[in-house]
């Protein structure tokens, strides 16, 4: 970091239910470099009524040299559990906040090549690409498929951002959570302060920050050298949990860029002639090329969900991918049991 002071960044995630996953992200915070002339705090919350990850943290808090600090926020919803950790690195005076999710592990050199980034650049919000990973039980062949083409995907579209960087032209994109940096100056010059808490059932909060520090004249960027790795539950590994997923994200872009209903019934159209066409080449390339053809199953999901969500925000309806009733699709689970991991 340029200059003579340090720099204070405050390293921040929240957790709900995921004691294994939290311990995996902590030991890669443990194991990655630190910035020369950065100090470091961890700013942890835990989403729930009651602490069940105290003695994950209490053992990190061991491992490491750097103040350690665990909230407890018991409004259910990622938008108020951030917002406590938002709000503490401000009140604290950080310089910088990070974000990464508690099913993520960070490469020994992310925070390094994130704080190099915003400091050369000059950037007022980061993001960074998020790799999708197994999990380390078996998965089946179709598990399999998902997860490549989840992993092509992201690949493809990390090197597409990668390149806008080269050229100076990534300012269009929008910073996930999952994998972000933000200069808390920057929140105060734009009034940026906190995420929006109307998300907690549809999920999107970051993508309405972004949004709104873009619209307030923030410097958004892409770090490409800073790496996470998210971990894929084998029950996500699904198409109807990949249909869903894209169908919710389809409402909340919807609802969140003001789209009109005649833009919207125009985007249903041309999916639908997409997937009309897909659906009648499918089970050809399915028999013929099999490689293709998953390929070709695995995006007509998502048009599927394209279309769904995008018609259905006609109408007024809203995700709810994070509502009490899809608990069990975000929290670890007992393996074989189907019961919610509870320590």
């Amino acid at each position: 970091m340029q200059g003579g002071d340090l720099v204070r960044v405050a390293v921040g995630a929240i957790t709900r239910r995921r004691p294994e996953g939290l311990r995996r992200l902590l030991e890669s915070f443990a194991r990655m470099q630190r910035p020369e002339g950065a100090e470091i705090a961890f700013l942890l919350c835990e989403n729930d009524d009651e602490s069940r990850v105290a003695e994950v943290v209490d053992a990190f808090r061991g491992e490491v040299p750097e103040p350690v600090e665990l909230m407890l926020e018991p409004r259910k919803g990622i938008p108020y559990a951030r917002n406590r950790v938002l709000g503490a690195a401000m009140a604290q005076g950080f310089d910088f906040l990070t974000f990464v999710d508690d099913d993520e592990v960070v490469e020994p050199d992310w925070l390094v090549r994130m704080l190099e980034a915003m400091d050369a650049r000059g950037l007022d919000l980061a993001a960074g690409p998020v790799l999708p990973v197994a999990p380390p039980e078996p998965l089946t062949g179709l598990q399999l498929m998902v997860l490549n083409q989840l992993r092509q995907r992201s690949q493809r579209r990390d090197v597409e951002r990668a390149r806008t960087v080269g050229v100076d032209d990534d300012g269009g994109v929008e910073a996930f959570t999952g994998n972000w940096c933000l200069r808390l100056a920057a929140a105060r010059r734009t009034g940026v302060t906190s995420f929006d808490e109307q998300t907690a059932e549809s999920g999107g909060e970051d993508s309405a920050f972004s949004l709104a520090m873009r619209r307030a004249g923030a410097r958004i960027g892409w770090v490409p050298e800073a790496i996470a790795e998210e971990t894929q539950p084998a029950m996500r590994l699904s198409l109807f949990y990949v249909y869903r997923r894209i169908r919710d994200q389809e409402r909340n872009k919807m609802l969140l860029k003001d789209r009109s209903v005649a833009k919207r019934l125009w985007f249903v159209f041309q999916r639908s002639l997409e997937m009309l066409v897909v659906g009648a080449v499918l089970p050809v390339v399915v028999l013929s090329r099999p490689e293709k053809g998953r390929k070709l199953m695995f995006n007509a999901t998502r048009k599927a969900g394209q279309i769904a969500g995008a018609f259905g925000s006609v109408f007024g309806l809203r995700s709810r991918h994070y509502a009490a009733s899809a608990d069990r699709l975000h929290v670890e689970q007992n393996p074989g049991s189907g019961e919610v991991v509870a320590k």
